[in-house]
């Protein structure tokens, strides 16, 4: 019994289950039908996409079957509706799973990118680590590399690099002045180095042509000056200089630069980080967290929340009838009014609220330190605000409405599972009490 043959058998079980209910029971059967849509969402669940167009055909079948032992227009028109809708309920969970499944490519593409970045930095840093070999200086450079390596390797602060770079620079080269330079600041070392792009040392300053007619600044008379450089763009300057002329040579010059390398490869791992991260966390075409941040972010809201005994509310939103915005407009259209619709919500919430894309056209707000009362009228302010907005694309205002549900801590519910719950089934009824409301 592997896992493919546990899923059909479990929902040949269920179709059985209920037909058998459906034959025996006459007069039940626009009451029965619907329980077929379980075959889908166990399918759904266990991830096999082949077998909804063989339920799909059975449970139209089933429908005929059904139809054919009365001939009441009214019951044939309410089952016909029910088969419908367990046609739509197929293809939305279709169409979900593979908005979710491209989701996840494209994440895991940013993921093998960033692996593939981070195999090249340790590569490189292997070559780094092999360019000196015998000499006491090559070894004691390969040492410091090494600490400095697993020193700068281990943050993902940008600003704390920058303070462990100095700190293993002014171990290396006691008495020497170190400096990390953000940016291209005024400095003719810097301007130097921008105008030749190539690093900056100074064995003797009153000797230096260089800067006979603009004499660096500060009293020194040796200093080296390199770029950093993160994804081949500038970041900033390593700057140190000395007081004893000929401090620094030819060699102190190529170390500084394995540092300075050894920490734009840190740089590099902190940006592409902090941009996976934000793929994971945000919504491509919205911009608003995803429903992954979403509960973690509900999650810690709901133990701040009980720790301080301050309340928490939690609005959920769906699009009324989107699939028939999609249908008129087109999906660019229902795509450019998504996007208008998180900035409405973003306009109507506070920075320290969440307001994240829940699912295709749902969204959900956690509103910390809000009573129930004032999340319903914010919501239903929203509302109000969703209704009357034009909604332009391509110069054409287009009209659509939303239904909320609103639930709060600690009145409806005091875990994760029970406010998203409550939330979901008051959502729920605004649907069925016509859509366009909010209930709370």
């Amino acid at each position: 019994m592997n896992p493919r043959n546990a899923t059909l058998a479990g929902s040949f079980i269920l179709y059985a289950a209920i037909s058998l209910a459906l034959f025996v029971a006459p007069g039940w059967e626009v009451a029965l039908y619907p329980f077929y849509g379980l075959i889908f969402i166990w399918n759904d669940f266990r991830r096999e996409e082949e077998v909804h167009i063989i339920f799909l055909f059975l449970t139209t079948v089933a429908a005929a079957l059904a139809m054919a032992r009365t001939a009441d227009a009214s019951f044939h028109m309410a089952l016909g509706l029910e088969a419908g809708a367990q046609w739509l309920l197929s293809f939305g969970l279709g169409f979900h799973r593979a908005r979710m499944s491209q989701e996840r490519h494209r994440i895991l593409s940013a993921v093998e990118n960033f692996d593939g970045k981070l195999r090249d930095g340790e590569r490189e840093m292997r070559i780094y680590e092999a360019y000196q070999e015998s000499a006491v200086d090559q070894i004691r450079m390969r040492r410091d590399l090494t600490q400095a390596a697993k020193s700068l390797g281990s943050t993902l602060d940008a600003r704390e690099l920058e303070m462990r770079l100095q700190r293993v620079l002014e171990g290396r080269y006691k008495g020497s002045r170190i400096q990390i330079l953000p940016g291209t600041p005024p400095d003719p070392l810097v301007d130097w180095a921008v105008k030749s792009q190539t690093p900056v040392l100074v064995r003797d300053l009153p000797r230096d042509e260089r800067f006979a007619q603009a004499p660096a600044k500060g009293a020194f008379r040796s200093a080296i000056l390199l770029p950093l450089s993160v994804m081949k763009k500038p970041y900033g300057f390593v700057r140190m200089e000395s007081d004893e002329a000929s401090a620094f040579d030819t060699d102190d010059l190529r170390a500084v630069d394995l540092f300075a390398t050894v920490a734009s490869l840190t740089l590099e791992n902190i940006q592409l980080y902090e941009e996976v991260k934000n793929l994971a966390m945000h919504d491509g075409l919205t911009g608003l967290y995803t429903q992954r941040a979403f509960r973690l972010r509900l999650k810690e809201e709901l133990l701040r929340a009980g720790r301080s005994q301050s309340p928490l509310s939690l609005v959920m939103c769906d699009i009324d009838l989107f699939k028939n915005y999609n249908d008129a407009y087109g999906h660019q259209a229902g795509d450019e009014f998504l996007r208008s619709f998180a900035r409405l919500l973003l306009n109507h919430t506070r920075p320290v609220d969440c307001v994240a894309r829940y699912g295709g056209e749902e969204f959900a707000l956690i509103l910390p330190n809000v009573v129930h009362s004032q999340a319903v009228d914010l919501a239903g302010r929203i509302h109000a605000d969703a209704a009357k907005e034009p909604f332009v694309y391509q110069g054409r205002g287009t009209r659509v409405t939303a239904s909320f549900g609103v639930s709060s801590f600690p009145q409806d519910a005091t875990s994760q599972s029970q406010i998203i719950r409550v939330a979901d089934e008051r959502l729920y009824l605004s649907k069925q009490r016509g859509r366009s409301q909010v209930t709370g």
